[in-house]
């Protein structure tokens, strides 16, 4: 029988959940950020050295600057938790010669 990787202690088969090749119990499996912590679903999540990170916290800490939505909204880190900054454009008009 397998061990939880977070936690060391045994995981039978009704309250497995895999994800990066190891078998975690459910609440185990969450966010490595300790300000986020978020209880993750098996492949609905990011991964880096092995550890499970929620899209979002992966996006922030290890994604390129100004990460988001199509530009307009960047996610970066405060004190340790993400904050979604919204960057608000003016259209620029050109006039026809």
């Amino acid at each position: 029988m397998p061990n939880c990787p977070r936690c060391q202690k045994p995981v039978y088969f009704a309250e497995r959940v895999t994800s990066i090749g190891y078998d975690w119990h459910r609440p185990c499996l969450r966010c490595e950020n300790e300000a986020c912590k978020k209880t993750l679903a098996a492949g609905s999540h990011s991964e880096r050295e092995g550890k499970p990170y929620c899209n979002r916290c992966y996006g922030a800490m290890f994604g390129p600057r100004g990460y988001g939505h199509g530009g307009v909204e960047s996610h970066t880190f405060h004190q340790g938790q993400t904050t979604g900054q919204v960057i608000l454009f003016e259209s620029l008009e050109c006039e026809s010669i």
